[in-house]
């Protein structure tokens, strides 16, 4: 006996299977998500038969799917949808479930991040979003948390607007590390990504120009060492002489260095060159501490994530600082590099010792708030690595 779904304009369906086993297991995943009852999740209502195809009937989530909003080019409207989406993975991870397809055609933002489609990627017949998945699952691994939060963080990237690329790269790092056990959990996401920025909802609207979507099959590439999530960071502060003046060239006053040297992001590592054949990484320490201090002074947050490493703790550094630019403006900003001692010289590494004198200048703040900040003298230590073309920084540490 056929059974039809009712038409009603209010309810999407989808057909998830075909036959008696596949809607034993809709049913029982339905019945599953319904336990879960958290806002971010669209949970089917009914599980029907139509001849032999196993059709969910789930209510229609007002919004705009993300594979057609644009990219948020506001970094509050960002982490509202990061932390909207974690929120909701965290509540589906809590009850034993996973989604199994994170990806822009089933995230729909209204008024919060909804994801859809919460059955046929957990029967077992789907592998994922390619570019969004994790890579276990291009090996046959089934829908997991880890797999989740991979696909997160390839959201966030998808959905970030070039403007904001470099933020988005540091923060989402961690969730798309290579080994699903590193990843932090969705939970960790969505309590941690709040420290970014605070959250304000977004607003997006179906783009005007074609292009602008979010492309449902972009691809991100992923460095499996990633720098580690931290959910306690302390504030890049703009009020003191040790604030962003200090870290312009003294570049390990925000947080703590990674044990390991994190390579470059590309299709793999290179191929260690002999130390001696490689530019004077000591005059290198030299011209990155003056690039770095000029960035700082001309706001150009670009140039001041370029400096390092994709993927290190000063990576992840630069990109916090790059943001909290805008509206400051360092006046009478020099800085005096001296000695530049090198250190260790292994293949592509080297560790070296800068001492560098910062001449007084004034803070001016975007109210016009003006703070004189006096000379001073610093060292630091630089671990440099050689990209192919040029040494940048991937680890800081004060000078003992």
């Amino acid at each position: 006996m056929r059974r039809v779904t009712p038409l009603q304009l209010d309810r999407v369906t989808r057909t998830v299977g075909r036959g008696d086993a596949s809607e034993r297991l809709a049913r029982a995943r339905v019945a599953a998500l319904s336990v879960v009852g958290h806002p971010g999740l669209c949970v089917p209502l009914d599980v029907v038969r139509e001849d032999d195809a196993v059709v969910t009937c789930a209510p229609r989530v007002a919004g705009v799917p993300l594979a057609q909003a644009g990219r948020a080019a506001d970094l509050g409207g960002w982490v509202w949808l990061v932390a909207g989406i974690a929120e909701a993975l965290a509540a589906l991870h809590a009850h034993g479930l996973a989604h199994g397809d994170v990806a822009p055609g089933n995230v729909v933002v209204g008024a919060r991040p909804v994801l859809v489609d919460l059955v046929a990627p957990a029967l077992g017949g789907e592998r994922g979003t390619p570019g969004f998945a994790g890579p276990e699952r291009a090996a046959g691994g089934p829908p997991s948390p880890a797999d989740d939060v991979h696909a997160l963080g390839a959201v966030a990237l998808a959905a970030a607007h070039p403007s904001l690329r470099a933020v988005a790269e540091a923060w989402m790092a961690p969730l798309l590390d290579a080994d699903p056990a590193r990843r932090p959990s969705a939970g960790a996401v969505a309590r941690g990504i709040v420290a970014c920025a605070a959250p304000v909802r977004w607003r997006p609207e179906a783009p005007a120009e074609p292009g602008s979507e979010v492309a449902p099959l972009a691809r991100t590439a992923t460095d499996p060492r990633a720098w580690h999530w931290r959910l306690r960071r302390r504030p890049l502060r703009l009020a003191a002489a040790s604030s962003v003046v200090v870290a312009a060239v003294s570049w390990a006053v925000w947080g703590p260095p990674l044990a390991t040297v994190v390579p470059s992001a590309g299709a793999g590592p290179a191929e260690p060159a002999a130390a001696s054949s490689l530019p004077d990484p000591g005059e290198a320490a030299r011209a990155l501490t003056v690039a770095r201090a000029a960035a700082i002074s001309e706001g150009d947050g670009e140039a001041l994530v370029a400096l390092t490493v994709p993927g290190s703790s000063a990576w992840a550094t630069a990109a916090r600082e790059a943001r909290l630019l805008a509206g400051t403006e360092l006046r009478g900003l020099d800085v005096d590099v001296g000695t530049a001692r090198v250190l260790e010289a292994s293949g592509g590494t080297a560790v070296v010792e800068v001492g560098y004198r910062l001449e007084a200048h004034a803070r001016v703040g975007p109210a016009g708030a003006r703070v004189e900040i006096p000379a001073e003298r610093q060292e630091v230590r630089l671990t440099l690595e050689w990209s192919g073309e040029r040494w940048r920084v991937a680890e800081v540490s004060a000078s003992p």
